[in-house]
């Protein structure tokens, strides 16, 4: 299903005209604006998502486990197995089952927590941290597949409208992948 937003010009038309004295979008110039993003997020994800889906595939772990594992990576710290399932919305005893088996694979390390040995704290190994990096690393072939299918002058303008957002946004900036996750990508992108 493909959203069209009503009375919106393509981007030639919007491009040519309509900017108010600022250069800024005239009102319902943003809500276009917002459906061409929409448009290429939704492709950029279309995109990505065989290669991540078939990355996960390879991995042979639950969506629990693959969670599990994302989150662990994403917070970049130990948790508890009870915060773990309560910071993710699972069953204590789901989470359980799910640590138990990245456990056995070596995906994580758990142990007693400190002050309560009831509690077990869990940790990604460096095995652990190769799976939200080998997903990652999916989802950016799709990006430079795209980024390589650009014209000179569309490349130039994505990168002057993304210098600017990137500047201004450091909840974005963070999320830039290393020149390490660039050079497995280029590798998996050229199997």
């Amino acid at each position: 299903m493909q959203a069209t937003v009503a009375g919106a010009a393509g981007p030639a038309g919007r491009a040519a005209g309509a900017a108010g004295a600022s250069g800024a979008p005239a009102p319902g110039q943003r809500e276009a604006l917002t459906g061409d993003m929409f448009a290429l997020v939704g492709y950029l994800m279309r995109m990505s998502n065989v290669g991540t889906f078939n990355r996960i595939a390879e991995l042979d772990l639950s969506f629990t486990q693959l969670k599990a594992l994302c989150w662990l990576e994403m917070d970049g710290q130990e948790r508890s197995v009870k915060a773990l399932a309560e910071s993710m919305g699972v069953s204590l005893p789901a989470m359980s089952r799910a640590v138990d088996g990245l456990f056995e694979r070596g995906f994580v390390e758990r142990d007693e927590d400190p002050t309560d040995r009831r509690m077990k704290r869990v940790r990604l190994t460096p095995a652990g941290h190769t799976v939200p990096r080998a997903l990652n690393d999916a989802r950016l072939s799709a990006l430079q597949e795209l980024m390589g299918s650009l014209d000179d002058e569309e490349a130039a303008a994505l990168e002057r409208a993304l210098t600017l957002i990137v500047a201004h946004r450091e909840e974005i900036a963070a999320h830039r992948p290393t020149a390490k996750a660039y050079r497995s990508a280029t590798r998996a992108g050229g199997r």
